[in-house]
């Protein structure tokens, strides 16, 4: 007997591990812009996926007020909206792209 897999559920599948990249990615680049004075606070980033959601964040009261607050002075290469610049510098939509790519052959 041959079992036949929907095309659908092999692009979702390629998508998920894409917004796993993604995920990774933007955590990885949202922690190198981040202020470090914290050490707990890079700690407290987070990425996960849930069906076709992406979430990527931080838990830290810390990390939140140093997100959101641009009158605070940092570090050369650190800086507020960290999370958002991280966003914006990686290519989700490319790493999508190559996974289903991948998936369809």
């Amino acid at each position: 007997m041959q079992m036949h897999v929907s095309a659908a559920s092999e692009v979702e599948k390629a998508v998920q591990a894409g917004l796993k990249e993604a995920g990774k990615a933007i955590l990885k680049r949202a922690r190198e812009l981040s202020p470090t004075d914290e050490g707990g606070s890079d700690k407290s980033g987070f990425s996960l996926v849930d069906d076709l959601t992406l979430q990527v964040g931080f838990k830290s009261h810390i990390s939140r007020m140093q997100h959101e607050n641009l009158d605070y002075q940092h570090k050369p290469g650190e800086q507020a909206k960290f999370l958002e610049a991280a966003l914006d510098e990686v290519d989700t939509g490319a790493i999508l792209a190559k996974h289903v790519r991948a998936a369809l052959g």
